[in-house]
Parts: C-alpha cells; sequence; structure tokens
C-alpha cells in the first residue's frame, strides 16, 4: 500500500481510499473521485489489480506520474474534459484498457503514458495536442491506426515501438522531425507518405517495418538516421532527394 493512502474496508466489495486527503469510494472495482478534487496524486493507484473502471470528477485537471500504472484489469476510463496532460507512465501496463479518447485540452502526452497496453486498438487524440513522449504507446501492439493531430510538434523516442498491427499513420502537415525509433517494429505498416515540412528522420525510425513497401520523401528532407529502414524487406525502391545525408546502414 503506498505511504499516503490509507484504506477502510467494508463488507461487500466496498471500500474508501484516503487518495492525497480525498476520500476515494471503490466498489467492486468502480472508482469514484470526489468533485472538488483536482489533482489526483503520483502512483495513486499504482499496481491495483483489482480497479475496473474510474469516474473523473469534473473538477480535475491534472493526474499525477504512474497514477493507474499496471492497474491490469482497468478496462474504462473516462477523463474529465478539464485535463491539460497525461503524465509519465499514468496509465502503462493496464493491460485491459481497450481504448483511448483524450479529451480537448490536452497538449501533451508523457513518456510511456500508454505503453504496454497491448490490447489498445484505438486512440483518438485531440487537435491541440503539441507532444508526444518518448514509448507513449510503446508496445501497445494491438493499435491499427493513429491520426496525429495538425498541431503536433513533437514526436519522443520509440513513441510508436512495435505496434506490430500499426497499418496506417496520418502525419501532420507541420511536422519537421521524426525522432529514434518512433516507428520501430510496426510490422504491419504498408505504407509512408511523410509531411512537406519535415527535415530529418532519426536513427531505427522505421526499421523492421517489414511490410513497408512505399514512402514518400518530402522534396526539403535533409537527414535519414542510421539504420532508419533497415530490416524493410518490402521496400524495394526509394526515390530520395539530394539534399538528404544518409546515415549508415539507413536501407540495409
Amino acid at each position: 500500500m503506498l505511504a499516503d493512502q490509507t484504506t477502510t474496508l467494508s463488507p461487500t466489495g466496498f471500500e474508501t481510499l484516503d487518495v492525497g486527503g480525498w476520500q476515494v469510494v471503490v466498489t467492486d472495482g468502480h472508482a469514484v473521485l470526489p468533485e472538488g478534487m483536482t489533482h489526483l496524486p503520483d502512483r495513486a493507484f499504482r499496481n491495483r489489480t483489482s480497479l475496473v473502471s474510474v469516474a473523473f470528477s469534473r473538477s480535475l485537471a491534472s493526474i499525477g506520474s504512474g497514477a493507474f500504472e499496471g492497474c491490469s484489469s482497468l478496462s474504462s476510463i473516462d477523463l474529465p474534459a478539464g485535463l491539460v496532460a497525461i503524465n509519465n507512465y499514468t496509465f502503462r501496463g493496464c493491460s485491459a484498457l481497450p481504448s483511448v479518447t483524450l479529451p480537448a485540452g490536452i497538449t501533451s502526452i508523457g513518456m510511456g503514458a500508454f505503453a504496454r497496453c497491448p490490447f489498445i486498438t484505438t486512440a483518438t487524440l485531440p487537435a491541440g495536442l503539441t507532444s508526444i513522449g518518448p514509448s507513449a504507446f510503446h508496445l501497445c501492439s494491438s493499435l491499427t491506426h493513429v491520426t496525429l493531430p495538425a498541431g503536433l510538434t513533437f514526436i519522443g523516442e520509440a513513441a510508436f515501438f512495435r505496434c506490430s498491427s500499426l497499418t496506417r499513420v496520418t502525419f501532420p502537415a507541420g511536422l519537421t522531425s521524426i525522432s529514434a525509433a518512433v516507428f520501430s517494429g510496426c510490422s504491419a505498416l504498408a505504407r509512408v507518405t511523410l509531411p512537406a515540412t519535415l527535415t530529418s528522420i532519426g536513427d531505427c525510425a522505421f526499421d523492421a517495418c517489414e511490410a513497408l513497401g512505399s514512402v514518400t520523401f518530402p522534396a526539403g528532407l535533409t537527414s535519414i538516421g542510421e539504420a532508419a529502414f533497415e530490416g524493410c524487406p518490402s521496400l524495394a525502391s526509394v526515390t530520395v532527394p539530394a539534399t538528404a545525408e544518409i546515415g549508415d546502414a539507413a536501407f540495409d
């Protein structure tokens, strides 16, 4: 049990948790956060494997790092409209979570926020999102497609690493770089059309994308990192702009 959390047990699956000074009622694995709560502390429900769902208070503005990490039975979340960020590791290892819809006010997704959630099939990202942290959707092996919003300016390393069911990615028009290993191991990804504004592709960005048969590079591309497309046996030919510096083993 966490140091800042005490539990009052009652019969028939009912309990009351003291979470950062707030009383949180949990009935048969269904938690209800009280109105007036604005911040859920770090690791508030970490490794509470019996947690099935959470009813968030409308007043909640922030969720601490690792708040639901390892909640392997959590299958339903309805995030409040006032939330502005998903912090590091918030939902990592929530292996029963089937989908993610982020509210319109979210501007950033932290490191590993949804990593190791193998049953997430869809992730709906808001238009105002500007940053996706490293390993944010790492090993989300059932995620099938993602539309990156127009305002996105940063995708961290390995953000979609080994999302092995990912078949389609829609890139925003203003994106200028793709970090290292972002789509590494996305073995079902078949086609990539990169935005005209893109100037750099990081090391191993698309390596081991075994189904990748077509890549359209923008004219202003200046660098392709080492092993960026290594292990892509379906990629028979590419046209790389003369402006681009190509790293070692980029297409091996």
